[in-house]
């Protein structure tokens, strides 16, 4: 596949991109990629798997963690970022087709932008992660929507949820979202009363038998059903510190009440489970 300098140029300006430095990585890689037959046969492959594949095969690639991984060879960084860029078209055609308000389409161009950048701006990465390219993607194929303080994915016949970083998990608005959230699904997933999951450090059991009771993580917590999950120490890591891994526990910040009661978990070796949560029914979010 050739990957055309004017259609970056116009998946930037889509998403409100406008630093040099930015453009200049976007110039290098795709030139990178017309040129090298092997690394733009991987992209094309790559590509197909986020936007035009059918049988699922996306959630292979949350199992990779590396450039290396996903192509086999470290090829520029910055193909995450292009590959999120080149879906702009499908994007602005899938949230018209889907009837969305221009308020929504200005919402999800506004999340598609921070997962183009807070990599690089914030983190000061080389490209942005398999993660945040393959987030960005689910919002171009219109697999999420946002109500309030969560998000939402349709999932064959259930809805996961989804909890954005950033701002304080206040019952309040978690439990008005959820509420308001009905309409949404139905209206552009088509499903009626379908069950919610939600799977989450946050609800983590072993987090949560330690934590304060009357917290908002704790009143989150009881809104599931919870079963153990895989480990969460690099959710934890991620969420909580920032970090992607850590060699030293004993170096980990304590500038927060969850920081301190976490890093002291980590320090004791004391496994932490990923929270696999069903939203009780009984609740009266309906």
């Amino acid at each position: 596949m050739k990957i055309d300098s004017n259609d970056i140029d116009n998946a930037l300006n889509y998403y409100n991109i406008s630093d040099e430095k930015y453009i200049n990585n976007c110039y290098k890689c795709i030139e990178d990629i017309n040129l090298i037959k092997e690394f733009n046969q991987k992209v094309e492959e790559v590509y197909n798997i986020l936007y035009k594949d059918k049988s699922n095969k996306i959630k292979d690639l949350w199992n990779k963690k590396s450039i290396i991984e996903l192509f086999d060879k470290n090829y520029d960084s910055f193909v995450t970022n292009i590959l999120v860029l080149i879906g702009y078209k499908l994007h602005d055609e899938n949230m018209r087709k889907n009837g969305y308000t221009q308020k929504e389409i200005e919402l999800y161009r506004k999340r598609v932008y921070e997962t183009l950048t807070n990599d690089i701006f914030i983190k000061k990465l080389k490209g942005i992660r398999i993660s945040q390219m393959l987030w960005a993607t689910y919002f171009i194929n219109a697999k999420l929507i946002e109500v309030g303080r969560l998000q939402y994915e349709k999932c064959e016949n259930y809805i996961k949820i989804h909890i954005p970083s950033g701002e304080r998990l206040e019952i309040e608005n978690v439990i008005n979202s959820i509420k308001n959230s009905k309409k949404e699904v139905k209206k552009y997933f088509g499903l009626s009363n379908p069950e919610y999951r939600c799977n989450s450090w946050l609800l983590s059991n072993q987090l949560n038998d330690i934590i304060d009771r009357n917290c908002n993580i704790h009143k989150f917590y009881k809104l599931f059903e919870v079963k153990d999950g895989e480990d969460a120490t690099k959710d934890i890591l991620n969420f909580v510190f920032e970090m992607q891994e850590c060699a030293d526990f004993n170096s980990l910040p304590e500038n927060t009440s969850l920081q301190k009661i976490l890093k002291k978990q980590l320090i004791n070796n004391k496994k932490m489970k990923i929270g696999c949560g069903i939203l009780i029914k009984t609740i009266n979010v309906a």
